[in-house]
């Protein structure tokens, strides 16, 4: 009598988490790039795009994917701004599903305030620190769901 001993092992699938940088600093998308690659998530597996500017972003069309969708937002861009990206984003009708992290040189209480009443989810100033930012990162994607 012969048995098989082969171990079955479920593949667990994960859920994609659209995550797009918008940053005019190609430094600063290449650092977010690096960083976001190395984490990992238990239900999400993350689809990483970088953008230049919020023309760009929306342009691509890459918010109507349908999902989760985490954005990193810089505050001030020649083009159109984290603030003009955020209030149209949060026009959107698939809005609740779209989480922002404001990342931007912009320190006044009053940049800050208006951010976060327009429904950015966290807002980090530059230079900022590389373990803090991961660690806000982490907290708002294990928030989702």
């Amino acid at each position: 009598m012969e048995f098989n001993n082969e171990l079955k092992v479920e593949s667990v699938s994960k859920e994609t988490l659209f995550v797009s940088i918008i940053d005019d600093d190609a430094i600063i998308r290449s650092i977010l790039m690096k960083i976001l690659k190395v984490m990992n998530f238990d239900q999400y597996e993350l689809d990483l795009v970088a953008y230049e500017d919020g023309l760009q972003f929306f342009e691509s069309n890459r918010i109507i994917e349908k999902g989760e969708h985490f954005l990193i937002l810089d505050g001030v861009m020649p083009i159109m701004d984290g603030v003009e990206i955020l209030q149209k984003v949060k026009k959107l009708e698939n809005r609740t599903n779209i989480h922002i992290l404001m990342l931007t040189g912009r320190k006044r209480m009053a940049d800050i305030e208006k951010a976060l009443k327009l429904g950015a989810d966290d807002y980090m100033t530059k230079p900022f620190s590389i373990k803090e930012l991961q660690a806000r990162i982490e907290r708002l994607i294990k928030r989702m769901k």
